[in-house]
């Protein structure tokens, strides 16, 4: 113990000082205590360092570390030319709507859009086209699936989110064919609320969404598709809906398209319907329509031609018409008409030349209403139905 005690004494046999615990609770360590006998150069200054830093007095106010910002968010133009190439315009028998990739062979699109179609054209915005085929439909939430017959390499694609954390006065924009002519319009607004119409789950907002649209994606601020533009209503400013991207999602996932969970209290809208249209739509209705009341007024005019061709008959022409037609006189029409040579002497020649001048004009109404139908979209079923019903079945009207 004697020998204990000497060691631990310093030199001159006087007491060690006292280890003081200053006021910010560090040990003050006197300059005169020897911790470690013959220190290396890196310890004496690491030493150094710690001695300074505890003789300085304690900071009242110690900055507070700040987070990393994160990225700045992209300009939403560079957003809108990264997912343009991803949105096509959708041609089908009956008219044009819009529709996007979501994997270099798959496109999502509204039912509405391609309708009873099994095959329909894509219009991509570098004005290339492909063929596609309507793999799945899903009438209830208004999705169809298209199959690309040959995907090209470096397709764009649009990334599929979730409409599931969706709140008001969050950014979106459209894109779409708007009128079914201007390809790749851009819309924008904001989320206005979350809404169901059956067993399908509606994303509202105040994105327009004119005719055209319909097929195309809702994205949002990242351009990630949060819903399927599809409808709104007419005349109705603000007030328009996508079917929630979730019910896609479990499309191609082999899964039910049912309700999705959502965070806002969803009211039954069991009234709402498609009221605006899609272009090819509108475009069928007023083509279908302007080609019955064309049928009507030439109907109207072959039973006028109905009376004088009797008269005709009766006075100047006796002879077995050729053929068979609806109306007789529609023989004026045919490969093998009446000629002057046929009939009786006299003012029958004269007559015959009036008739043959209103058939005629009875033809080019008809061929002018079958041209704009056609061009409108209006099935040959339809063209078909309608002459037989207005007994003008004729094959020389475009003669």
């Amino acid at each position: 113990m004697a020998g204990f005690w000497s060691l631990s004494r310093p030199p001159g046999g006087s007491e060690p000082e006292a280890v003081a615990v200053g006021n910010d609770g560090q040990l003050e360590i006197p300059p005169t205590v020897q911790t470690i006998s013959d220190p290396s150069a890196e310890r004496r200054a690491w030493d150094a360092a710690l001695a300074e830093a505890q003789s300085r007095p304690p900071d009242r106010n110690p900055a507070v570390p700040q987070p990393v910002s994160p990225a700045a968010p992209l300009p939403l133009e560079d957003v809108v030319s990264r997912v343009m190439p991803a949105v096509v315009l959708i041609e089908t028998s009956s008219g044009r709507g819009s529709g996007f990739f979501v994997r270099p062979d798959t496109l999502v699109t509204n039912v509405h859009v391609v309708k009873d179609d099994g095959i329909v054209t894509l219009r991509r915005i570098d004005g290339t086209t492909a063929s596609a085929r309507v793999d799945r439909r899903s009438p209830e939430v208004d999705i169809a699936i298209l199959k690309v017959m040959a995907p090209v390499a470096g397709q764009a694609v649009i990334p599929m989110g979730t409409a599931d954390m969706l709140r008001p006065g969050q950014e979106v924009f459209t894109i779409g064919s708007a009128l079914g002519t201007l390809q790749n319009s851009v819309t924008r607004g904001i989320v206005s609320g979350v809404r169901r119409s059956g067993r399908a789950t509606l994303v509202q907002t105040d994105a327009a969404a004119n005719p055209g649209n319909s097929g195309g994606p809702l994205l949002d601020r990242r351009g990630v598709a949060i819903g399927i533009t599809t409808l709104g209503y007419r005349d109705q400013q603000g007030l328009n809906f996508a079917v929630a991207i979730d019910h896609a999602r479990a499309i191609l996932d082999g899964r039910s398209p049912g309700p999705i969970a959502a965070p806002l209290a969803m009211n039954e809208l069991k009234t709402l319907t498609p009221a605006v249209p899609s272009e090819s739509e509108r475009r069928l209705d007023a083509g279908q329509r302007a080609f019955l009341a064309a049928a009507a007024r030439v109907s109207s005019m072959a039973d006028t031609l109905d009376q004088e061709w009797k008269r005709f008959r009766q006075s100047c022409y006796t002879a077995e018409i050729p053929g068979s037609f609806s109306h007789e006189w529609l023989v004026m029409l045919s490969p093998r008409p009446v000629t002057a040579s046929q009939v009786s002497a006299g003012s029958c020649a004269a007559f015959l030349a009036a008739f043959q001048h209103e058939a005629n004009r009875a033809r080019s109404d008809m061929r002018t209403a079958l041209e704009e139908a056609r061009r409108a979209g209006v099935l040959p079923g339809v063209v078909r139905d309608t002459l037989r019903a207005s007994r003008l079945e004729f094959d020389g009207w475009d003669r």
